[in-house]
């Protein structure tokens, strides 16, 4: 039997991670031209690949927000041409998985009313 409700859910939880995302790179956009700033980042893909590496339940994963200090301190650390990049990167791939829950959703809708 397929697992519907635990496909939908952790499309759910990547769209999550993703919007999370976005907000941290748009703050970090926002700041870099404070002195002294340090970026976030949120991580989550490395942290679900170690946890299907060691054979734990990836439901138990979840995403973490951090400050990256790399660079001497005191100094901001926010390059734009990065951030542009990864926001773009995380809007594609917010734009594709919204695609496919929408596939889902339609694929069931058209099963139940039946046109």
């Amino acid at each position: 039997m397929l697992d519907f409700d635990g496909d939908t859910a952790f499309q759910q939880r990547l769209l999550d991670v993703l919007a999370r995302r976005s907000k941290a790179v748009l703050h970090n956009i926002a700041n870099q031209d404070v002195p002294g700033f340090k970026r976030y980042q949120v991580r989550f893909e490395d942290l679900l690949r170690e946890a299907r590496a060691k054979g734990a339940d990836e439901k138990a994963v979840e995403p973490v927000v951090e400050r990256d200090l790399s660079g001497p301190p005191g100094v901001n650390n926010v390059v734009l041409m990065e951030e542009l990049s990864l926001l773009g990167k995380t809007a594609l791939l917010h734009d594709v998985m919204s695609r496919r829950v929408g596939s889902y959703f339609a694929t069931l809708n058209k099963a139940i009313a039946g046109r």
